[in-house]
């Protein structure tokens, strides 16, 4: 996934001094900071654009003398400086800094699945650039989304430009276009993540939240690199899979009882296993049932799509299969691993679920499949009756 994160006129001549500039706008900065930070750890193209005027500059004949080339004005805010090396600097004469032949060469040249514009001010330079966006994708057939987060937009303030109402009119026309996304008063910034431990499995990490009252800082444990709330991912962390097979007209359902170290006990549970590097989640099931209990699969389906293990401790995601398989009877465990293979009959498989132990995925999993299989009974008994009191053709 590629994604570009535009930052516009975060300068001193919009934010700190200048006829245009109106200390208001500093409370986006965090946010922006976030997103910058965000953005890195993600390996995103990052752009800022300046505005960097002469006198003779056709924007000057509709505003005061701002930002000229050159001038402190022109500069990006100190509070931003220490990202000039990550971001791509472009300067502007025009409120449109689609314009510029260097943004223009950018868009050409690489397809981005969303761009993601902050800055000032709302209602000029970024709905300029939005618009413009807008209406080159549309026109050339290009699908990449646009984003605007209520909290990283703002816009000056004075006598004949009410900062409060065109910021909100702005925002509600970005609304209607479908680019405005979550405000953070309601969805929180991750400002900064630490990680804490060095594992191969699992990391711990410190995850540091703007809120308004103050920082919020949260541990919590990843299987990856970098957590979600830093680098989203499609592909979920783990797959479990319900393995199945008929015998001699009867479902056979086969559990796994492994030692599981954490708890220090042998638990009951289906197969499950991580997705690795390359893999889609469906091979990544077909490879665990084979490792685990020795099966080829002769068909699978996805039954759920991904969910999150604990949100409270992980950002751990897991889809959960169903499969019909052949079970060969060589298993090819890791080094650790302690696996039985327990094939359970379904019409024994409920009362085993309220006696023994179970993954709590498992157990989910395996109570949903039971009630799907009285459902199907159900229904052919149904169907079967009904097709007992039909008329015979002759009775007709």
């Amino acid at each position: 996934m590629k994604n570009l994160l535009v930052v516009v006129d975060m300068v001193n001549g919009f934010v700190k001094e200048g006829a245009l500039a109106d200390r208001r706008i500093e409370k986006i900065i965090p946010a922006i900071q976030a997103k910058i930070e965000m953005a890195k750890k993600n390996g995103d193209m990052i752009i800022d654009f300046r505005d960097s005027h002469t006198p003779s500059d056709e924007e000057l004949k509709f505003y005061p003398p701002h930002c000229l080339k050159g001038t402190v004005e022109s500069e990006l805010i100190d509070e931003l400086k220490s990202y000039a090396k990550d971001m791509i600097d472009i300067e502007k004469d025009t409120t449109n800094g689609f314009k510029t032949d260097k943004m223009k060469e950018i868009i050409k040249n690489n397809h981005f699945d969303n761009i993601d514009i902050t800055g000032c001010c709302t209602d000029i330079c970024v709905r300029d650039l939005t618009h413009s966006l807008l209406k080159y994708f549309a026109q050339n057939g290009i699908n990449t989304s646009i984003t605007i987060d209520e909290d990283c937009v703002d816009t000056f303030n004075n006598p004949s430009h009410n900062a409060d109402e065109i910021n909100e009119s702005t925002i509600k026309e970005f609304r209607e276009l479908g680019v405005m996304g979550t405000s953070h008063n309601d969805k929180l910034v991750p400002m900064k993540v630490r990680k804490l431990t060095d594992g191969k499995w699992l990391n711990m990490f410190e995850v540091t939240y703007k809120g308004e009252d103050g920082d919020i800082r949260y541990e919590m444990v990843s299987r990856r690199e970098l957590p979600e709330v830093v680098k989203p991912s499609l592909n979920p962390d783990a797959v479990h899979i319900i393995p199945y097979s008929y015998v001699n007209g009867s479902m056979m359902v086969y559990l796994i009882k492994e030692f599981r170290y954490p708890v220090g006990d042998y638990v009951y549970a289906v197969p499950a296993g991580l997705v690795n590097k390359g893999e889609n989640s469906k091979d990544s099931a077909i490879r665990e049932l084979e490792e685990e209990i020795g099966a080829k699969v002769i068909n699978i389906e996805r039954t759920e799509t991904s969910s999150y293990s604990s949100v409270g401790m992980t950002d751990e995601r897991a889809e959960m299969f169903e499969a019909e398989v052949k079970l060969n009877g060589k298993q090819h465990l890791d080094k650790g691993e302690r696996i039985e293979v327990l094939p359970v009959k379904l019409e024994e498989l409920e009362a085993l679920l309220e006696s023994e132990k179970f993954g709590a995925r498992s157990k989910y999993g395996l109570r949903s499949f039971v009630l799907k299989q009285k459902i199907k009974a159900l229904e052919k008994e149904i169907a079967e009756l009904r097709k007992g009191e039909e008329p015979e053709r002759g009775d007709e």
